[in-house]
């Protein structure tokens, strides 16, 4: 009988944690990761910690393009060009998320 407690007890501690960190299991494929990681992990005890990492997981990332308009510091046509043909790239599927977070600072890092 207490091996069915330990049992239970340990089942219900697995599904305890993985509740715990749904805001981090939804964002693994984000850029913010561990950021939202690191929330849900230290804040996520409070009810606001976890849904603020809830909310956080399911925002939709800035394209590039969305902000790199004219005015911005440093903007160039060509930048504008180079940031346009890889997120065509991207969401093609040609470049992993690591090349395209690479490419774009290269791109926006660079001076002219």
């Amino acid at each position: 009988m207490e091996f069915m407690f330990g049992i239970f007890g340990m089942m219900g501690m697995v599904i305890s944690a993985l509740l715990y960190f749904i805001p981090a299991i939804i964002a693994r494929e984000k850029a913010d990761f561990k950021s939202i990681f690191l929330l849900n992990l230290f804040l996520g005890w409070t009810i606001i910690g976890w849904i603020w990492a809830l909310i956080w997981s399911f925002e939709k990332e800035k394209e590039p393009l969305s902000y790199y308009k004219a005015g911005y510091p440093g903007y160039t046509t060509e930048k504008a060009l180079r940031l346009h043909e890889v997120q065509k790239q991207f969401d093609a599927g040609v470049i992993t998320r690591a090349d395209y977070d690479k490419a774009l600072k290269e791109i926006l890092d660079h001076q002219p």
